[in-house]
């Protein structure tokens, strides 16, 4: 009897326990706050434009840097300035072919690596629109036209350093998009753009092409 007794009293203090309280769950995490509609739209457009300068920059026509040249059938359609002969290198530049009017182009180790296009007549002529026929060059630019209008129309990042010839009176006014590994550079006389080419960085640095 007594050992019922005792199991009686235990399980009644066992009811007069207080049961322990539930957990308490964790509060949810903050949504992420979204990024501001302004510098995401920014991102966007800087991305399209570095699309956009690359896809000027790697090709014109059916011509792209960094293609072989001279085995093609096509390719004989080219004129050669006689570079290769006259320097005894690897460097040669060509006209005519599928190139237009007014442009040629410079190749090393039979791969096409610049895109040059000059102006007719005495260098630093002002030349207020670009001409009917002369040759689309990237970002809209022309020989002729005046350097502050040049710079507006270039992507950021535009490097001004002294001509190797005229300064202080010219510039060279160089872009590179170092992830396309491409360049483009104007020189400038007097605050108009004298020649303009575009290609490898490497092929940009050259101040007097194959020379």
């Amino acid at each position: 009897m007594r050992g019922i007794a005792l199991a009686c009293i235990a399980l009644a203090l066992a009811a007069c326990t207080p049961a322990p309280p539930a957990a308490t769950p964790a509060p949810a995490a903050a949504p992420a706050a979204p990024a501001p509609a302004a510098a995401t739209e920014a991102a966007t457009e800087a991305a399209t434009e570095a699309r956009d300068a690359a896809a000027q920059l790697v090709a014109v026509g059916d011509l792209r840097i960094g293609a072989a040249f001279g085995k093609a059938p096509g390719d004989a359609t080219f004129v050669a300035a006689g570079m290769r002969e006259a320097m005894e290198g690897d460097c040669e530049y060509y006209d005519r072919g599928s190139l237009p009017e007014g442009m040629s182009m410079m190749v090393i180790a039979d791969h096409i690596v610049r895109f040059d296009v000059d102006g007719e007549g005495d260098p630093g002529v002002r030349v207020d629109t670009r001409p009917a026929g002369a040759p689309v060059v990237p970002f809209g630019l022309w020989v002729g036209m005046d350097v502050a209008e040049a710079k507006k129309r270039l992507p950021a990042g535009v490097v001004v350093s002294p001509h190797a010839y005229v300064s202080p009176n010219g510039d060279y006014l160089t872009w590179t998009d170092a992830q396309a590994d491409l360049a483009l550079r104007l020189e400038t006389l007097d605050g108009v753009v004298t020649s303009i080419y575009w290609g490898r960085p490497d092929a940009v640095e050259l101040i007097e092409g194959c020379a």
